[in-house]
């Protein structure tokens, strides 16, 4: 909220009066009166009362039906609160058979507290008699029932007392055409500090202790109306429509209980697709998604999406309102001077646009435009509440909920008032960590302020309610998984946990646009809940696949490199691959020695004098790298690929079993050579063979005219089999 917008708070209810706007919010009652909280308990003085004759009936009874308005004076509760004075509301009259009568909602706000229920009466001539000590409300917890009584309210200091009055066992209703009017009944303000407490008339009490029901009612009447017709609000869609969900990023100008305010939306809406070319759109709003209703429109070949106006976001039975989808506009005007600043006072007004019968979308690939709105939600006062786009409003009197327009970038162009979500398996993008605070007493608190990602690390954006995040500690030995003690958090936690829905809202972390704090109060023998460094974690689940962010730390962590992991694969003579750990030496060269032998790898067999090829390849810290050369006998000591070496193959040199030793160096390129490393019966095998040639090669592969250094000797036979071996000169 901006400086100056937290005026319009403060001027919520001149608002009301100067300029017909009236606050209400879609989160909360309609019409909420200033509540006295100056009323500390209600105890009362014992009273007799009857005994419940009728159990309170939640079923509509046979008849003819007329519905009411009710106003008049007394005592009700709202909230945890008492509120005396005058009050209006609805009620519901079925005439049946005998000159019954039933009567819904008799005290006007009975059933928003105790919830619907009937009481039975009598007509006689043009009076209806209400017999008293029927029951509108049982309780299991406490076993007693609230029941009608008419009685007297008196304050007592700061004490509300009920005291039922025996003579009347009923209440009389007299019948004047279309109006209906309790009788007796009256205000007695014999207290100068709670004068509208001091009442008598038609009020309920418990039935176990004769404490009062925190109802009382007098000078009410019951005027006759034409039903309101309840209007359609969508709640369910067809089957087999195709769902896409949409991040928001529009802008909101909303009103609520605490005034006025604006910014950035946030969370995310449903689009579903039905093959006729129908389209329904749930929550289109922001401000009203609590009501989880749908709006219905239609789709044409461009991607346009049709809204017509003038559909019910949400209905509430019992006052006979709800809030309905539109277009309109909302200003910022001036209206006089604050008498004790000498500033301006600044009003929003707002204004339906009766000529707009539709709302129009546009669907361009993975995002969803509002058209024709106009606002920027980051301009100055009183700038920045100035826009016209779609409007949510209350249906009675057209007073103002919220208005939703499209945000607007640097350059200031439209950007989409929505994004496709990744429903896909993906890494979500980096949390941030913000903020620690540790007061350091018993008396305080521990709190940490980190934000979550809206994206994955490609950009896309992510669905919020895929998301989870643990936190870690690193107290000097590495990270180590946090978890949330449940003691720490009684009003919340059940058990011990360690990943946290992104959605939790509790004492112990509080979800606002991907904002996210944790606390814990210091209790006693306090020690800090962290010590060290705090980091978090996100996770993206989709289908039981989760994926995870990096570790995002408090304090910067210095990455501690690793030594890389050098393996050798050979594939034995089933197929099987055959790990062995390369070990770096002093030289730099990462060795091993591979014992070859006729079982494992196919060695040569004296019987059928076969040489089987041994593929290999290597592993670089997991990771598989492929080659382009062939190692095979003729070609030993040829360097490998460029930089990493790879994979190839050779034969397997004359012997039953071989020690073969393979070695590369880290320094410039690498390279692998196969270099003799001991022999089993091969030498005895060799003494006394004919040589045909001797080639001599050094590490890199060259050949040479004479040994020099590290050589690799390959030795020709006339019987066409070869040997090698590596000599040093």
């Amino acid at each position: 909220m901006k400086k100056l917008s937290v005026l319009l708070v403060a001027a919520a209810v001149a608002i009301s009066a100067s300029a017909g706007v009236n606050f209400k919010t879609s989160h909360a009652l309609k019409g909420n009166k200033i509540i006295n909280k100056e009323m500390v308990k209600f105890n009362v003085k014992q009273a007799k009362t009857q005994a419940p004759s009728l159990r309170a009936k939640v079923n509509a009874p046979e008849g003819e039906s007329k519905s009411y308005n009710i106003a008049g004076e007394g005592v009700i509760i709202d909230g945890n609160s008492l509120i005396p004075g005058a009050f209006s509301g609805r009620a519901e009259i079925v005439y049946g058979a005998d000159n019954k009568v039933y009567i819904k909602n008799i005290i006007a706000g009975l059933s928003n507290y105790y919830g619907e229920s009937w009481v039975e009466g009598t007509i006689e001539g043009n009076e209806i008699h209400v017999p008293m000590g029927q029951s509108i409300y049982w309780s299991d917890d406490y076993q007693a029932d609230v029941v009608l009584s008419m009685g007297t309210t008196r304050v007592e200091g700061t004490t509300l007392t009920f005291q039922a009055d025996d003579r009347f066992n009923e209440a009389i209703f007299v019948i004047d055409g279309e109006t209906i009017t309790l009788q007796g009944g009256y205000a007695d303000p014999v207290s100068e500090e709670y004068p509208q407490y001091e009442g008598y008339g038609l009020g309920t009490v418990w039935t176990d202790d004769a404490s009062f029901g925190g109802f009382l009612a007098w000078n009410e009447v019951m005027t006759e109306r034409e039903p309101v017709v309840t209007p359609e609000v969508i709640t369910e869609i067809p089957d087999g429509c195709e769902i896409k969900t949409y991040y928001r990023n529009s802008a909101y100008i909303a009103s609520s209980f605490f005034g006025i305010s604006n910014g950035t939306t946030d969370g995310k809406f449903i689009v579903a697709f039905a093959d006729n070319g129908d389209v329904y759109i749930q929550n289109p709003a922001w401000w009203n998604d609590s009501n989880n209703s749908w709006v219905k429109g239609t789709i044409d070949e461009s991607g346009i999406i049709t809204v017509p106006a003038g559909q019910y976001l949400s209905w509430y039975d019992e006052y006979e309102y709800g809030i309905v989808l539109g277009w309109g506009k909302t200003y910022v005007y001036e209206d006089g001077v604050d008498e004790e600043t000498g500033e301006p006072n600044y009003y929003l007004g707002t204004e339906i646009d009766d000529r707009a019968t539709e709302i129009q979308f546009m669907l361009d690939g993975d995002n969803l435009y509002l058209l024709g709105s106009e606002g920027d939600v980051n301009a100055e006062f009183p700038e920045g509440f100035n826009a016209t786009g779609m409007m949510t409003y209350w249906s009675d009197d057209q007073s103002f909920s919220a208005l939703e327009f499209a945000n607007r970038d640097e350059a200031g162009n439209a950007l989409p008032m929505g994004y496709l979500v990744n429903l896909v398996p993906a890494v979500p993008a980096n949390p941030t960590v913000d903020e620690w605070y540790d007061c350091g007493d018993e008396s305080g608190f521990s709190k940490l302020y980190f934000t979550l990602p809206t994206t994955d690390v490609n950009g896309n954006m992510l669905d919020p309610e895929y998301l989870s995040y643990s936190l870690f500690i690193d107290n000097g030995n590495g990270p180590e998984l946090f978890t949330f003690p449940a003691e720490d958090y009684t009003f919340d936690l059940t058990e011990d946990i360690t990943e946290v829905n992104y959605d939790l809202f509790s004492s112990a972390v509080d979800f606002r646009d991907y904002y996210v704090y944790m606390y814990r109060t210091n209790a006693e023998g306090y020690e800090p809940l962290f010590t060290n460094n705090i980091g978090v974690q996100v996770y993206y689940t989709v289908n039981g696949e989760k994926n995870a962010s990096e570790i995002a730390w408090l304090y910067p962590v210095e990455p501690q490199p690793q030594e890389d992991v050098y393996q050798l694969v050979m594939i034995d003579m089933n197929g099987n691959p055959v790990v062995y750990d390369l070990t770096k030496g002093d030289n730099g060269e990462y060795t091993t020695t591979v014992a070859l032998n006729y079982d494992v790898f196919g060695g040569y067999d004296p019987l059928t004098e076969e040489r089987p090829v041994v593929p290999f390849y290597y592993l670089v810290n997991g990771v598989r790298y492929g080659a382009e050369v062939d190692m095979t006998a003729a070609v030993l000591g040829t360097a490998m690929s460029n930089p990493i070496v790879g994979e190839g193959c050779f034969t397997v040199p004359v012997g039953y079993n071989y020690n073969m030793g393979i070695a590369f160096s880290l320094e410039g390129e690498m390279y692998a050579y196969v270099a003799q490393a001991g022999f089993t019966n091969v030498n005895e095998l060799n003494s006394n063979k004919p040589v045909a040639n001797v080639r001599y090669y050094n590490v890199t592969g060259q050949e040479m005219a004479q040994p020099q250094g590290v050589t690799i000797v390959v030795t020709t036979y006339t019987d066409g089999t070869t040997s090698t071996a590596k000599v040093v000169k």
